[in-house]
């Protein structure tokens, strides 16, 4: 029987190689694991990688669910890098099921949180503000987008990021 930090480690490691059915399957039977430890911090991070697996393979609605089920217990416990990581996962869900107005209530919260926690969450805050100006465009928000993918370009850039550096500088020629 592995321990729940090797579950965690066998999900990681079979995300990272493609894996994606036996990364569900490992983070399953981490959350299962962690819930009978009623160890909480790990169980988010247990339905994080849950969620992630779940997007992986296309099943956006339990992506959605298990993303949801984490930020309810990130809140509880912390720390809240983990909770605006998980909420800013839920929201690019959302908006990839066209709920721009759910998804953009937890942009704005995953935005505040990283915008707190400074030059650490830099990476972090350019794909949130990227995910807002997806959703401004969709509801035809086009000044606000604008707005959003000037600022990301900038963060994108400070990172080295080439890809969201270009994806920003097409945006912003359209």
């Amino acid at each position: 029987m592995d321990t729940l930090k090797e579950l965690l480690a066998r999900g990681y490691r079979a995300r990272s190689e493609n894996d994606p059915a036996e990364s569900r399957a490992a983070f399953f039977e981490a959350v299962r694991e962690a819930s009978i430890e009623a160890d909480r911090p790990s169980l988010a991070e247990a339905l994080c990688g849950l969620a992630q697996a779940q997007r992986d393979i296309g099943n956006l609605a339990a992506a959605n669910h298990e993303y949801e089920n984490a930020a309810v217990l990130y809140r509880q416990v912390g720390p809240p890098a983990k909770l605006a990581y998980a909420i800013r996962h839920e929201a690019d869900i959302l908006r990839e099921l066209r709920r721009p107005t759910d998804a953009e209530r937890l942009y704005l919260e995953a935005e505040k949180i990283y915008r707190q926690l400074g030059q650490q969450a830099t990476l972090d805050l350019a794909n949130t503000l990227r995910g807002l100006a997806l959703v401004n465009e969709s509801v035809g928000k086009l000044d606000a987008s604008k707005m959003l993918w000037s600022e990301a370009r900038e963060l994108y850039a400070d990172c080295n990021v080439e890809a969201g550096v270009s994806e920003c500088d097409k945006k912003l020629s359209q």
